[in-house]
Formats: structure tokens, sequence, C-alpha cells
């Protein structure tokens, strides 16, 4: 739950610069492309766009990011940055003192994610990022004694924001409803997109604007400072929704405006939520008139891994009102992850039963919610300066191994050859023995080479790999995910001259952005399985015709 600023992510993007050479993304796997079958979660694991572990906080991959863990092999990479910035480090200025038509860049200091998309993008990587407005921890000091997310002009702008003293520390915090704090903060929201929305370098903006690093709670008020929100005796009148654990301050009507003004500002990108807060996550999911015009549905943030279920209690506790009364919003939360993705972090307090069952409890939470993403960050072998465990170690790996997709495709061979005149069908068995699907759009092609290497027939499969996920129950921890599995029919037309052809599968990634200011690129997906040519294509099976 750190935050990110201006100094700490320069200091950031040197890193990354004088470490590309070892974490650059080839699309390659590391292994011979003599060997044939599926290559076992025991193998360094995969790296594809959307999966795995990501650098959350731009903090490098465990274990090279520390330096007791050098048993450890390093983990392969990621496409995959996360940011998380203060509001301040955005807009310094006051806007009432600036010209009217005064240009994006002069209201709003774009250079701290400028340098990171670039950085990002030269490593083969691409940024999601949120903006808070308010972060209870976790510096070791705070200037002046002062945690201050917002920019200091807001604070002249009477009533938006309240100083809250404790422990030494006197905590800014904004008045979620008043109409110059909203008005202000879509305001930037706007800009953030005229400016990225567009930007393929990009990958994932996350709900902005609200609650402790803009996680959409503010339990810090309830259980630190003493000053819990409604009832939920009083929550629907006070609110205008039902808040049952009284850490919800916001109210309906602040919460339509900026769940508008997110929407709004990133039609292009994908975007995620902390799901903390019912009516954020009806709105976001269900119910804004504004998601009808969406590329894609918006998916989970979930903070805690390894302590609380990504699933938000409001969801999955039997005591919850939501779930009594049989709320229709609960299995839309629940069934999310069939349409867009489940990103987790770690959270830095395990609990009293100790780091085993904490790291148990994560691989669990990441199989059965089907978790795509997990962070490099917050976990005790991440924190620690003694080497980690080598059996916590194995339990934390899978927990990555396990997350997100993971496609193999196979095919039996024709017993027989198969005559010139006649049209026949392969049959290429896919399996997703990952947690979760793709969410972006891959393209399956099936190339038919000749033994001189000639590629003489490319077929574009209409197979849809986001569908191909399935349930899961997983409580032995020295298992695997369930796999799921469907049979790609493909017809063959007559004509091919006699000869022996080998059917080669290669899926390519084409998640373009509409009139794409900045484009990027990946190479074809990794596959779980041994045989990657240069191309980025797999052999699977060979036929003969006569």
């Amino acid at each position: 739950m750190r935050r990110l600023n201006a100094t700490r992510v320069g200091a950031i993007l040197a890193v990354w610069a004088l470490t590309a050479a070892g974490c650059t993304y080839s699309g390659q796997a590391d292994v011979s492309s003599r060997r044939t079958g599926v290559i076992p979660y025991s193998e360094p694991d995969l790296v594809n766009p959307l999966r795995g572990q990501y650098q959350n906080l731009a903090t490098e991959l465990f274990p090279q990011a520390s330096p007791a863990q050098r048993e450890y092999q390093p983990w392969p990479g990621t496409t995959d940055v996360s940011l998380r910035l203060d509001w301040r480090t955005l807009q310094p200025r006051d806007p009432r003192k600036l010209p009217r038509d005064a240009r994006d860049d002069v209201r709003y200091d774009f250079s701290v994610l400028d340098r990171a998309l670039a950085s990002a993008h030269a490593n083969g990587r691409r940024v999601g990022f949120r903006v808070t407005a308010f972060n209870s921890c976790c510096e070791t000091s705070y200037p002046k004694g002062i945690d201050i997310s917002v920019p200091d002009w807001l604070l002249t702008i009477p009533g938006t924001t309240r100083t809250y003293p404790h422990g030494g520390v006197k905590y800014v915090i904004p008045d979620w409803n008043h109409p110059a704090y909203l008005s202000h903060f879509a305001d930037l929201l706007a800009a953030l997109g005229r400016r990225y929305d567009r930007d393929e370098r990009l990958a994932m903006v996350e709900m902005s604007g609200y609650g402790d690093f803009s996680e959409n709670h503010v339990a810090f008020m309830r259980d630190t400072l003493g000053r819990p929100a409604p009832s939920p005796e009083r929550s629907q009148a006070e609110l205008g929704y039902f808040s049952q654990y009284r850490d919800q301050y916001i109210t309906k009507k602040a919460i339509t405006f900026l769940v508008n003004a997110n929407l709004r500002a990133f039609p292009n990108t994908a975007l995620v939520t902390a799901a903390g807060n019912p009516e954020i996550t009806k709105q976001l999911f269900r119910d804004n008139p504004l998601l009808r015009a969406r590329r894609k549905p918006v998916g989970i943030r979930a903070d805690g891994l390894g302590k609380f279920d990504p699933i938000p209690t409001w969801v999955a506790n039997e005591y919850s009102r939501y779930v009594q009364i049989q709320d229709p919003i609960i299995n839309v939360v629940l069934n999310r992850y069939r349409t867009a993705p489940v990103i987790t972090e770690w959270i830095p307090d395990p609990p009293q039963a100790g780091a085993m069952d904490y790291y148990l409890t994560g691989l669990r939470d990441v199989v059965n919610r089907h978790v795509s993403m997990t962070a490099s960050t917050g976990f005790p072998g991440q924190l620690n300066d003694i080497p980690m465990p080598a059996d916590q170690y194995r339990v934390w790996a899978n927990a990555n191994k396990f997350s997100g997709y993971r496609y193999s495709v196979t095919a039996e061979q024709p017993a027989e050859p198969i005559p010139a005149s006649e049209r026949f069908a392969l049959k290429l068995r896919w399996t997703n023995f990952g947690s979760a699907p793709v969410y972006e759009r891959w393209q399956v092609r099936y190339d038919i080479v000749s033994t001189s290497g000639q590629v003489v027939r490319t077929i574009d499969s209409r197979m849809d790999l986001r569908t191909l996920v399935a349930d899961q129950k997983f409580e032995d921890v020295a298992g695997q995910p369930t796999a799921a599995t469907t049979v790609d029919t493909v017809a063959l037309s007559p004509g091919l001259p006699a000869g022996r052809y080998t059917v080669r599968a290669t899926v390519g990634w084409r998640e373009h952005k509409p009139n794409a200011s900045v484009s990027v690129d990946f190479p074809p997906m990794q596959l779980a399985q041994y045989g990657r040519d240069d191309d980025g294509g797999y052999p699977v099976t060979e036929f003969s015709v006569q």
C-alpha cells in the first residue's frame, strides 16, 4: 500500500535503465526447440501480457530484487508495471491562477508518467496506474509531520479537506463529497485521459478519486482515528446505499460523479477497481449507462492477498446483508473473472498463524478466485533481509505461476494419408492450465508448412481463448488448478500437393486501441509447451497428402 512520489519514481526509472538487459520480455521460452510436450510448472514461469508476477509500485521482480534471495533463480520477466501517484505530484499548480485556456501540459505535470511510459515501452512493458488523494501510510517520515497527497492549493478551498492529528502526524483527508474536490479531481482525470487513453503503452487504469490509497474505503478513519462512518441502520439515509461495516464515507451522488469521470476519461483503456464499496462496484460493473460504450468490462483490483479474500466481504461473507438478501450484484461480482481480470497485491501483514499459512492462503485464493496477476511487493520474503525458506518460496512461486492463463495445443496425427481431392478436418485440442483466461484479443493462427519449410496455407481460427477457463475448487495445495479443454475443428480444403506437412500454431497479440497515439506490439504468446520456433510458432501435428 505504499505510494510513489516523483523523486521515488525517478529513482526507479533509473534502475530500470540499468537492469533492462536482464528483464526485457523477448517472448521466447528458454527451452530447446527439439523438445516436445507440455512445459510443467516446475520450469520457469511463462512471460505473457497481463498475467503472473508484475512490477507493483515499479518495484523490481522477486526474487532478484532482494540480495538475500540469491539462491533462487531470477524470475524470468514481466510485461507489466504498476504505478501509484499522489494527486499533488501531477498538479502542483493552482488552476485558479492559470489562464482559462491554459494547455493541459501547463495545468498538469505529466513528466513522471511520461518517463514511466517511455521506460516501460523501451523494456517491452506496459504501465497501469492509479491516482491517490489520501494515503494513510507507509512513509518512513513525513515533512513537517504532515501526511498529504492532495495539492497544497486544494487546502485553500474551504471545506475540501480536514486535518486529523494522530500519533504525531497530521493526516490531511479530503471531504469526498465536496463539490470542489470532486470537480478538480474530475478535471485531472479528464486531462490524463486526453493525454494517455489512446496510448497503447498504457494497459490499465485503476478507479481513482475515493478512499485510502484510492481503494474505495477509509477504514483508517474508523479503526485508527476513531471516526466511524454511518452505521448500517443510517447508511441508506445518509449515503444513499446500504453500507454494513462503517468504512464508507462517500455518498451515492458523489460516487456517480466520480465513476462517470473515470469512465469518460478512459473509454479505450482497461479499468479495474477495488470492490469494497458496494455502490461503486454496482455502478462500474452493471448500472452506469456509460458502460454500454466501453470496449471492456471493468475488472477487480484486490489488496490483501495472503490475508483477505480478493472478493470483498460484502460479496463473500454469509453474514453480509447483500448475500442474505441474494442481491443480484453478488453473482455479477463472483463471475467477473470470466470477462475481466482480478489483479492482486500481497499484504505486508501475515496472520499470527505464520508466514506459511499466509502463502498457502494466497495460493488458494489465486486459484479459486481466478487471479490473473500477483504483485512483486508486500509479502514477507520481499520485505525481509533474510533468505526465504525453500518451502515458502515454492508456495509463493506456485501462486505466481498458477495465476492467469497458461495455454497449450495438441493434436493427434492422422493414421492414414489424406487424398489430395478430399476435404478434411484438423482437430486441435486447446488446454488452459491456468486459473484465468486471457482478456485481451489474441488471434490463433495455423500455418500448414511443407517439408521444405514453405508455408503453403494459413488459417485464422475463429476460436476465442477468452472463453477457455475452468471452474475451480482448489484445496490440495500439492495439486494444480483444474484445466479447461476445448477442441478447435479446422477444415482444410482439397488441393494440397502430395507430400508431408506440419501444422504450426501461433497466437498473435491483437489488442490495439482505435486511432492509437502510440502503438505497441508483443511477440506471439508463449505457450506451455516445448518447440517454440524463432517466429513464435509451435509444431502441433503432421499429416500426409497423397
